[in-house]
């Protein structure tokens, strides 16, 4: 498999993550909503991260059709890579764990963010099939809720200034970065240790074939006449 190819699952499994993340983050909003507007807001914004992640795990089912199965098993959706890889925390959802205002301000730059890389995303597929056209899409629905975020802004925080804004974007951004970072370093780890479990595997099972195990059989002999040094 080429490097191109590895980074096309790569992108599209780590993206099918974050938006499955968005979702139950919105979704665990939408249950936390005191008011039905903000309710109704937050459960539209959960179904059209679920249509997202569909997306993205339908273009990953379809190239892992094509591929080894043993790698493809390694870019296999498992929802507790969620917790692992740092798109939902384990203390609990964000609107549970984060003031409203800074709840809002987390939706306002992450959709700014996942849009631009979409653009990216969009580099690796053609723009003109149908990939391409669900990629579009999905980048449309990502400006509208991130235009949602400002007019509720506008409307309950008039006073919040836009270098306010500029630092929740910046802490966004690092905190993106330091996933992927984490991410990286679990592969690499991954590739250092795997052939150490293997070799430790290895060796334990030709201790345990070459064992004797006839210390082990007792039948049709005396318990009282066992040796004093005998294991059993």
């Amino acid at each position: 498999m080429s490097k191109k190819e590895e980074k096309y699952l790569r992108v599209m499994q780590e993206t099918a993550y974050a938006e499955f993340g968005s979702a139950l983050e919105m979704l665990s909003a939408c249950k936390q909503s005191k008011q039905e507007k903000f309710c109704f807001g937050f459960f539209h914004h959960s179904k059209d991260e679920y249509n997202h992640t569909q997306v993205f795990l339908s273009l990953l089912s379809k190239y892992g059709k094509n591929i080894n199965p043993e790698l493809a098993r390694e870019y296999r959706f498992a929802a507790q890579s969620l917790i692992n890889k740092g798109y939902i925390s384990p203390k609990g959802f964000l609107v549970e764990t984060m003031k409203f205002k800074d709840f809002i301000a987390y939706v306002y730059t992450n959709e700014l963010l996942a849009k631009e890389s979409f653009e990216k995303i969009l580099k690796l597929v053609n723009p003109f099939t149908l990939e391409g056209n669900q990629i579009s899409q999905i980048m449309k629905d990502e400006l509208r809720h991130h235009g949602l975020a400002k007019k509720h802004f506008l409307k309950y925080y008039p006073r919040l200034q836009p270098w306010q804004l500029m630092v929740y974007r910046v802490r966004e951004t690092l905190q993106n970065k330091g996933r992927k970072i984490y991410d990286s370093n679990l592969r690499l780890l991954d590739k250092i240790l795997s052939p150490l479990y293997k070799s430790i595997s290895y060796v334990a099972g030709l201790v345990i074939k070459n064992l004797n195990l006839n210390e082990f059989d007792r039948k049709g002999k005396n318990l009282m006449n066992l040796s004093s040094s005998s294991i059993i």
